[in-house]
């Protein structure tokens, strides 16, 4: 069993990616557009970075620039950013502040699906298999006028995003579309070897544990609940 299950992720190592933050090939078949209608750019003022992140910040430009993720603009638009630390407390996530953006884009109707249809489907099931996509939304190109619009400013300059950036609000349902409709080698979508798992007995999958002995709070989210405090007044 383990040699088939390593045959068949050799045939198809070609999808993996070692590192996490690497740039996945852009997807084919698909792009994101932003429709604002006939909303005027607004171009926001950039946000101050704390002196001991803009080394990190820096860097996470240049290299984003270097990858064909995000140009220069000279877009009307410009949302500022957001830098926030990651868990390890070292590790810098940029974020963008798409507030104005999203309250402008017109918004997709494309269904998301439910978390109890998804869990249903595990009742079955002994083994489990978790894919990480590697850095998932960046697979996917910007139009021209998606480009424009998704338009962020720093102390650094002004930037426009090539590939899909997160925040976006109909994010999520371009990329739910897409998986909805791809097969991995045709649409060229890439894993994350990393933060993938095969042939687990249980898998964390939407705040829950699924094994085959059915479904459980993760003991984070049991725990969460079981601090809360008990409600003294009627409001809770």
């Amino acid at each position: 069993m383990e040699k088939k299950l390593r045959d068949i992720l050799k045939y198809h190592r070609k999808i993996f990616l070692g590192d996490g933050n690497a740039a996945p090939a852009p997807a084919r078949g698909v792009v994101c557009d932003l429709d604002v209608g006939d909303a005027n750019p607004v171009a926001q003022r950039p946000r101050s970075v704390a002196p001991h992140l803009m080394l990190k910040v820096y860097e996470l430009l240049k290299k984003l620039l270097e990858t064909g993720l995000i140009e220069y603009s000279n877009s009307p638009w410009a949302s500022p950013i957001v830098i926030v630390l990651k868990k390890n407390g070292v590790d810098i996530r940029m974020c963008i502040d798409y507030r104005i953006v999203n309250g402008f884009s017109q918004l997709s109707h494309y269904p998301l699906p439910l978390i109890d249809d998804l869990l249903i489907g595990f009742e079955a099931a002994m083994w489990f298999m978790s894919l990480d996509m590697a850095s998932g939304f960046w697979a996917i190109r910007m139009t021209e006028r998606a480009r424009l619009i998704s338009a962020f400013i720093c102390p650094f300059g002004h930037f426009q995003w090539v590939r899909m950036p997160f925040g976006l609000k109909n994010a999520p349902l371009v990329y739910q579309a897409m998986l909805d409709n791809c097969l991995l080698r045709y649409w060229n979508i890439s894993v994350s070897l990393p933060k993938s798992e095969f042939g687990k007995l249980s898998i964390p999958y939407l705040s829950h544990e699924i094994s085959a002995e059915g479904l459980r709070a993760t003991p984070k989210i049991a725990k969460g609940v079981e601090d809360l405090p008990f409600p003294s007044t009627l409001k809770g």
